[in-house]
């Protein structure tokens, strides 16, 4: 028995997961260039910081899409299936 959703629920949820993936790329972009600002070290951490921004970005994106699948394809208890 799989749970009925609002599609509005879906758009919620992939739509703050975009937010939070552009978020976590700006939020790295700004901090590495305030380090670059504050040593001296020319865009290097710049681009540190935008690498990591993406990869955490990435991560939180797929943890979040992995728990919306689990949760829209979750069987109800008791049913009988093993699962």
């Amino acid at each position: 028995m799989k749970l009925r959703m609002s599609p509005y629920t879906a758009y919620a949820i992939y739509g703050a997961a975009g937010v939070q993936l552009a978020g976590s790329v700006v939020g790295g972009l700004l901090l590495g260039g305030l380090a670059d600002k504050r040593f001296g070290t020319g865009p290097w951490l710049t681009a540190a910081g935008l690498v990591l921004g993406f990869a955490g970005g990435m991560v939180n994106l797929i943890r979040i899409t992995k728990w919306f699948e689990g949760r829209k394809n979750k069987k109800g208890e008791g049913d009988g299936c093993d699962g």
